[in-house]
């Protein structure tokens, strides 16, 4: 689907009728082997019987309004898109890219874009930058999406436009310099530079007062007093011999056939300048200001010249020069002529911009939000790695928070770690975020957090599709199951990914090979882990203090050759110093001292680790450590996954599985209290034996 605001005459329509003809094509068709559902929807216009001509279906629909009345067609063009089983939404202009946007969400159809300007950076022009691809028609139209609309490197495509040569064909200029024609072609606009040329031309007719410049273009209603400024300036130089205004013309293979020289004196940057290759084509030697996409095109004295955007003194110069030269033009027009035959024929540009269709819908780029807490982003650790079994060639991108990204930063599961502060829920923050993940144009985000600031970032990063949990807002979701409690991390997890046709080949933690990463030195020996605390904020998770003494010196009394490793947050470490002082010199204190790289490598020392129910519990499981995890107010089915290496220890009391921060009847932790440490004792000899 070809989205545009109207299929009146001009560069963009005539690209668009070159690109259908294309595609309806029967050799398009034999190279991709089916045939193609290939259409136009548009305001309508004078084209519009081209279109027919060629068998190539228009649907009219005023996809030009700058109104939000313009949302109300995002029905409309759903209904198309399905009823034509559209892939592809490619959208020229902004108000039509809106529509187009919006109505391929959720669908199978890739949103593309082509930016035909240097855009404002205005809040409606940012939908240009929200392509799977935005193809630019020249470095200074790419640049400007980068810089301007932060759109991302691997997403720019430039693809050059072209000419038609079988329209435009190669006159030597031998013939040309008895024309007395000076050409200048576009939209009657301010930015065009018409005055500086009119003015350059008063001083030309003073060489030579048989030459004529024709002013080939019209002037939209808001440009009509621009264009009576124009008049007013050949009145006043008693140019009107010299100089027509002649509206526009299809024919421009006719215009440049009569033409002696084209100028092209905008003062703004162009994004590339069709007219320019045009006349390359036809043996017209150019001059043209020295800006935008005019740059990219010539070789200033080897196929064109170029001047100072602005300069109407080097504008008469130059004209008076390739006058006066006519060798050195005619030299020029042959290299303009092969450099179009290498670079700008319209077979090669339309290929080019099938093979971005191509990458389009063979490219998957998928985000997973685990934004926190670090154990519940560990247990996600099997979800992406059948992602990446999946979808082994799709780009995988992890949302999560910054304190988490050394953990991930060797992690073969995914390309890309986007961090997040602590503060992610506020609006601001949230909004900026989307906004970010809008340009990375992701087909889909699975939301394995399931909060209300999750679906929020689901939704307003525009995925393709989005699939989670009916939690929480759940209903912004594009498709969403109704949340099951009771069961595992890795079942609830893997009901999400079968939406995506995704199994856990095996329920099982995993972790991957990582450079060993201790800034000091462990002790000799065998090691065990005890993880001092399982967070500041529930008390009730944590075993108590002298209990994990007295397993200490039941430690140094039966085990001697043991060493005790204390981990713990930064948060733990004036308990773990209490604890340190009680045990002596058989205990290392690395509460507080290690990063979480350093964690990893640490956990992967040990004999054993002893932990309450904590993320460190689960990165040791992933790790393959023998862990052994004590659990009272949060349930072991829900938090832990099932492993020959884990085993879990609780009392089952009237109040357990509780789920509160503080217990409810005053104690520290009356659940984990009842877990002695004789009993963890008795259950790290069988586990070591």
């Amino acid at each position: 689907m070809q989205i545009l605001p109207r299929m009146n005459i001009g560069g963009i329509e005539r690209g668009v009728l070159d690109l259908v003809k294309f595609f309806a094509g029967s050799s398009h068709k034999e190279n991709c082997g089916e045939s193609i559902s290939n259409i136009v929807v548009s305001g309508g216009g004078n084209l519009i019987g081209e279109l027919e001509k060629e068998g190539i279906k228009h649907y009219q629909l005023p996809v030009y309004k700058k109104s939000p009345s313009l949302l109300l067609l995002v029905p409309k063009l759903k209904k198309i898109i399905a009823a034509e089983g559209i892939d592809i939404v490619h959208a020229r202009s902004r108000m039509p890219a809106i529509a187009g946007f919006f109505a391929s969400r959720n669908s199978k159809a890739q949103f593309i874009t082509t930016a035909h300007g240097v855009y404002k950076s205005k809040v409606f022009s940012e939908v240009m930058a929200w392509g799977k691809y935005v193809i630019c028609p020249s470095k200074v139209v790419a640049r400007h999406m980068k810089n301007a609309f932060g759109v991302p490197e691997e997403k720019i495509v430039i693809v050059n436009r072209w000419v038609d040569l079988s329209r435009f064909t190669f006159t030597d200029y031998s013939r040309k310099k008895e024309n007395n024609i000076i050409v200048s072609m576009g939209r009657i606009s301010p930015s065009k530079g018409y005055e500086h040329l009119i003015r350059a031309f008063k001083k030309i007719v003073r060489f030579n007062p048989y030459l004529k410049l024709r002013i080939v273009g019209s002037a939209s209603k808001s440009k009509g007093r621009y264009l009576e400024y124009l008049k007013s300036l050949v009145f006043r130089f008693s140019l009107n011999y010299n100089v027509e205004f002649s509206g526009f013309h299809y024919d421009v293979e006719k215009i440049l056939d009569d033409a002696r020289i084209l100028v092209a004196p905008s003062v703004i940057e162009e994004s590339f300048g069709r007219v320019v290759i045009e006349a390359f084509a036809s043996g017209v030697p150019v001059i043209a200001s020295n800006i935008g996409g005019f740059k990219e095109i010539i070789e200033p004295g080897v196929d064109g010249l170029l001047v100072e955007p602005g300069n109407s003194d080097e504008i008469s110069e130059a004209i008076l020069k390739l006058i006066q030269n006519p060798d050195m033009a005619q030299a020029m027009t042959l290299k303009a002529r092969k450099k179009v035959e290498a670079r700008y024929t319209m077979e090669q540009c339309l290929q080019e911009t099938a093979s971005v269709y191509d990458r389009a819908v063979k490219d998957l780029r998928i985000l997973v939000i685990k934004i926190s807490s670090l154990g519940d982003l560990i247990l996600s650790f099997p979800s992406l790695k059948a992602l990446r079994q999946r979808y082994p060639k799709a780009k995988i991108s992890l949302l999560t928070l910054k304190k988490y990204h050394s953990l991930m930063e060797e992690c073969p599961y995914v390309d890309e770690i986007i961090a997040l502060t602590d503060n992610y829920k506020a609006v601001q923050e949230i909004m900026s975020l989307t906004r970010r993940l809008r340009r990375k144009s992701f087909d889909y985000i699975i939301d394995l957090q399931n909060n209300r600031a999750s679906h929020l970032i689901s939704f307003f990063s525009f995925p393709l599709c989005s699939f989670g949990y009916s939690l929480r807002w759940g209903f912004l979701l594009s498709r969403r199951l109704k949340f099951i409690r009771n069961q595992d991390p890795l079942s609830s997890q893997e009901k999400i990914l079968e939406l995506l046709g995704v199994r856990l080949n095996e329920k099982k933690l995993t972790f991957w090979p990582v450079k060993e990463n201790v800034s000091f030195n462990l002790p000799s020996g065998d090691l065990i882990g005890i993880a001092v605390s399982a967070s500041a904020k529930w008390h009730s998770k944590n075993w108590p203090p002298e209990n994990i003494i007295k397993l200490g010196q039941i430690i140094e009394r039966q085990m001697p050759s043991f060493k005790i490793i204390l981990l713990g947050e930064e948060s733990s470490k004036d308990l773990a110093g209490k604890i340190e002082s009680c045990l002596g010199p058989s205990v290392v204190n690395l509460c507080g001292k290690t990063t979480l790289r350093e964690l990893s490598s640490v956990l992967g020392k040990l004999k054993l680790f002893i932990a309450p129910d904590t993320a460190t519990l689960h990165l040791a499981c992933a790790k393959g450590i023998k862990t052994l995890a004590l659990f009272g107010p949060t349930d072991p089915r829900r938090h832990t996954v099932e492993d020959e290496g884990l085993e879990v220890l609780y009392e089952k009391l009237e109040c357990s599985f509780c789920y509160r921060g503080q217990c409810r009847l005053g104690k520290d932790s009356l659940c984990l209290e009842k877990i002695s440490p004789q009993k963890v004792f008795s259950k790290i000899r069988e586990m070591i034996a």
